[in-house]
């Protein structure tokens, strides 16, 4: 959110006589205030103005972006609708409200007030670019572009519609322009960053010396991750000198096993390096040209550990299973990061009841951390594997990955656990809702990032229920078939 007239005083009057000289006198206060770094005398001032029912909209907006600048958002709403009640031609206003409302997910009315915002300026890149990002969430993704666009034509520089542009022109399969629109993630208000920064130049794709090391490291979840270091042995064959990989400490086990790059660096001791260049990991596609339309050529499986492979074949093996054929199952990804894109990717583990009807599986649970609750309590938990509680009581992604080796098949939301299962090689059916996460396009049941990877899309925004319904058809008709392959 932005202040409206910055964090003065704004227009509009006051009454007439000692309470005008009063009012100017607390805006004079509360500007002083802001400019000696002091909240919360601008906040007893601006609140003494609201109190006396000010009848200068920026008293309103300009306390509404002092508590913003503080991320104390309860009391936005009220003070930008007094603030519209006042001067209902303010297309900022309208902008800081809509985003107060997308926050609180009331996402209809939010639409409302950037139209409305739009409709006053309609060169007002913010709410242009706010705009889009409601209509690319509901699907409409030729238009949000064009939202986009006309962002970028009233200002090019403004990188939060760079930004969002690349979600829709990715989903579209655009990705040689998507993939350069990508690149801003890290300019954007809240940049998303590399996990840590080695002391070299960042890499701009240009050919390197045979003997300078490429290092990639890493940045935002650990589904990105293990997606995206399986490329590290294609980056190694074009660059055709080493490349080094840096990951998040719980991957790191992982990524040697695997041998996908000639060395795996800890981010602690990135510091360290003194020779080559270094690019983040999702910078990768980009450089490396990927398209949807061209097949990646075969990837190195991820591998668990020896120990960890011995340790599970012989738990699984010894429990005694409700059903012949394991069933890993994930439902829950971290609340936390569904807040706008991921938004409605997970469903409650309840729904997954089909599946646990089908009497020749075995349930195993692939979740960790939230979404773990849901077991004890659900009305088929008898369907789980015997030996559930040890799984549950290791986190560490080896172990994980030696545990969905086991399984027939991986069920799973959209989350990190697809990226593992489907880079170990098992068969993954993702459940993905009416508009996914770009990397997995608009429609079809396959995807050029895994060859053993079936997707399973929404009919209907927001219909788990019908979907869960075709999964278990489908696994019904696969066991009935033979086509489950055993482990």
């Amino acid at each position: 959110m932005a202040p409206s007239q910055g964090f003065g005083a704004g227009g509009g009057g006051a009454s007439s006589g000692a309470a005008q000289r009063q009012a100017r006198q607390l805006e004079q206060q509360a500007q002083r205030s802001l400019q000696a770094g002091d909240w919360e005398g601008a906040e007893r001032a601006y609140r003494l103005l609201v109190q006396r029912r000010s009848t200068n909209p920026a008293v309103y907006t300009n306390l509404a972006a002092l508590l913003t600048l503080q991320r104390r958002t309860g009391d936005l709403e009220p003070l930008l609708r007094q603030a519209l009640a006042l001067q209902p031609d303010d297309p900022v206003v309208h902008n800081n409200l809509g985003q107060v409302l997308v926050q609180r997910g009331e996402l209809q009315e939010a639409q409302a007030c950037f139209e409305a915002a739009v409709a006053l300026d309609p060169a007002y890149p913010q709410a242009l670019t706010n705009l889009a990002n409601l209509r690319n969430q509901g699907g409409a993704l030729q238009e949000a572009v064009v939202l986009y666009e006309r962002a970028l034509a009233a200002d090019p520089s403004y990188v939060e519609a760079h930004w969002n542009l690349a979600h829709p022109l990715l989903l579209q399969g655009d990705y040689r322009r998507g993939l350069r629109q990508y690149e801003y993630r890290s300019a954007i208000a809240d940049p998303i960053r590399p996990h840590a920064v080695p002391p070299l130049p960042l890499w701009d794709g240009s050919p390197l010396p045979a003997e300078e090391p490429l290092v990639l490291v890493s940045e935002q979840g650990l589904g990105d991750s293990l997606q995206f270091m399986r490329l590290a042995p294609l980056l190694r064959h074009r660059h055709g000198g080493s490349v080094l990989l840096s990951v998040q400490d719980k991957l790191e086990p992982l990524a040697r096993q695997s041998a996908l790059a000639d060395q795996v660096v800890s981010h602690a001791d990135l510091h360290t390096l003194r020779q080559g260049q270094w690019l983040p990991l999702l910078s990768l596609p980009g450089r490396l040209g990927i398209e949807p339309t061209q097949p990646l050529p075969p990837l190195p499986p991820l591998q668990p550990s020896p120990e960890a492979r011995q340790r599970w074949s012989q738990a699984l093996a010894a429990a005694a299973d409700p059903g012949p054929i394991r069933v890993g199952i994930h439902w829950q990804g971290d609340p936390a990061h569904e807040t706008t894109s991921l938004r409605g990717r997970s469903f409650p583990l309840e729904l997954l009841a089909p599946l646990a009807a089908i009497p020749e599986i075995t349930l195993v649970s692939l979740q960790r951390g939230h979404g773990m609750e849901q077991v004890e309590p659900c009305r088929f938990r008898d369907r789980f594997s015997p030996a559930q509680a040890a799984m549950d009581a290791t986190w560490a992604f080896d172990d994980m990955a030696a545990i969905a080796e086991q399984c027939h098949l991986v069920i799973s939301s959209d989350s990190a656990m697809v990226h593992l299962a489907a880079g170990l090689g098992r068969p993954t059916w993702v459940l993905l809702k009416a508009i996914p996460e770009w990397r997995w396009g608009l429609e079809g049941s396959e995807t050029f990032w895994y060859p053993g990877v079936r997707l399973f899309r929404q009919a209907v925004d927001g219909d788990w229920a019908g979907l869960i319904d075709t999964v278990a058809a489908s696994l019904r008709e696969q066991i009935r078939s033979g086509a489950i392959p055993a482990c």
